[in-house]
């Protein structure tokens, strides 16, 4: 039993994927940050009369790629002189950002925490027009045009929160760490990649990794959404392809500059572990990877939660 898993892992280490970059990909998202950056950031913060003391806990927003109001906790600990790490938290896909409470083993350590709203999702809005989006959901919106496609502005609202931390007195900038599973997790590589300033990223059973071969192996989540569109309209197979091909982490990674952990589930449905290998053996950047031989694609694992514990204190 122990030689089989052995042998898929070793299977997994080894699996170095071609990428699927295309020509003017560097310059797709060199434009697409500096159109970002162009805008004011028109953040705004306002205490919340929240029950536990030990924390300040504000709603904040700031303007995302469209100047789509971005919705988030802004979690700070009662007792501190400034200078602190902070944790920028994105959830899984039809999430949100939960409850401030939620965030407490962070809080309790002297870290503060930006819990983001993913836009379309929790309270955030989405004042995007997409021309394509007859699905109905995020993973399709946009999805035959780059420049429209829904994980385009994801991805800015990602950068666009390091913007706002950094902005913040009370923040460490050069200590930020940006974090999330699934659809977070895939969030926090694209970030990762796209941002400098993140010190650390933690990016558990992330999507958007290798989409190509996640598409063939998923059978659960949200790609199976576009595989349901191509099946409508073959005739956007390539368009489609192509569109992804921007937004796939595989394409991204290589600009990844900060340590970076990544996990895996041998046995996630939704997030395949080849995949997430492929992306993670090609990030050149100090980086470690947790297997879980029998887990799906529920990180809720005790050992799994402490471990994150120790690793986000000794490296940020």
């Amino acid at each position: 039993m122990l030689d089989h898993i052995e042998e898929h892992i070793r299977q997994l280490e080894a699996y170095i994927p071609g990428r699927t970059k295309l020509g003017d990909h560097d310059e797709f998202w060199d434009r697409t940050l500096l159109e970002t950056r162009s805008r004011p950031l028109g953040d705004e913060v306002k205490r919340m009369d929240y029950p536990i003391r030990q924390v300040e806990a504000y709603e904040a927003s700031y303007h995302g790629f469209d100047e789509t109001p971005i919705q988030a906790y802004y979690i700070l600990p009662a007792q501190h002189d400034g200078n602190l790490p902070c944790l920028v938290i994105f959830h899984g896909y039809g999430g949100h950002k939960n409850s401030v409470s939620h965030y407490m083993k962070w809080l309790i350590q002297g870290y503060a925490v930006l819990a983001v709203d993913c836009r379309g999702q929790g309270r955030t809005g989405d004042y995007s027009r997409y021309n394509s989006d007859e699905m109905g959901t995020w993973a399709t919106k946009g999805i035959l045009d780059k420049e429209e496609y829904y994980y385009r502005k994801v991805y800015m609202d990602g950068v666009r929160a390091i913007d706002f931390v950094s902005s913040r007195p009370e923040i460490d900038s050069s200590r930020i760490a940006v974090m999330g599973a699934s659809m977070g997790g895939g969030i926090t590589l694209a970030v990762a990649a796209l941002d400098g300033r993140p010190k650390l990223a933690v990016a558990d059973v992330p999507n958007m990794c290798d989409i190509g071969l996640a598409m063939k192996q998923k059978f659960e989540g949200s790609l199976t959404i576009v595989e349901q569109f191509l099946h409508r309209h073959p005739e956007y197979i390539e368009t489609v392809y192509q569109t992804l091909s921007y937004f796939d982490n595989l394409n991204l990674c290589s600009r990844i500059t900060c340590r970076t952990r990544v996990t895996a589930g041998l046995k996630d449905l939704v997030c395949p572990p080849m995949p997430i290998y492929g992306v993670y053996n090609h990030i050149q950047a100090e980086k470690s990877i947790e297997v879980f031989p029998f887990s799906g694609h529920d990180m809720g694992i005790i050992s799994h939660i402490d471990q994150t514990l120790s690793y986000v204190n000794q490296y940020l």
